[in-house]
């Protein structure tokens, strides 16, 4: 008996000793999502500053800072013409009062009942090209004929 009374203090002591390399393992699995908790925070609040310093500084940034702030204007331009290009594809425009994105021919904006501006579309005039005339006869010609339809001369 003595023999398994030995054994069931060493299957005691082994369960006790696993059990508290989990519980250990547990705690550090815990703390270590603390801690990428917090280095999250901090990079959020790392962008925020950035952010907050374009912001104030766009015009008058520093030296060292200048290089940075203006690849971020250059892409927030380049932003803006894409999304501009996706309005003409859509055949949208945006309201000016809530940011609604509202059909070109629309006149009133679906979403706040702002009245849309008008597009005006410019006008280009196709240059006129004057008419060819007959060489022999001055009758008008049609356009690629070889021979006047009027006195049958070929057209040089």
């Amino acid at each position: 008996m003595a023999f398994l009374d030995d054994f069931g203090k060493k299957i005691s002591q082994a369960s006790q000793s696993t059990l508290q390399k989990t519980r250990e393992m547990a705690d550090v699995a815990k703390l270590n999502m603390q801690i990428t908790d917090e280095e999250k925070r901090i990079n959020d609040t790392y962008l925020e500053i950035g952010k907050k310093y374009v912001e104030l500084h766009a015009a008058d940034s520093e030296e060292a800072m200048s290089g940075m702030v203006q690849a971020i204007a250059d892409s927030n331009k380049k932003i803006q013409d894409l999304k501009a290009q996706i309005q003409i594809i859509k055949g949208v425009v945006r309201c000016e009062n809530c940011g609604a994105e509202v059909a070109k021919e629309s006149a009133f904006c679906p979403s706040c009942g702002n009245k849309m501006p008008e597009i005006v579309q410019p006008v280009v005039e196709q240059p006129v090209a004057e008419a060819k005339k007959c060489a022999n006869c001055g009758a008008t010609l049609d356009n690629g004929a070889l021979f006047c339809s009027e006195c049958g001369t070929k057209v040089e």
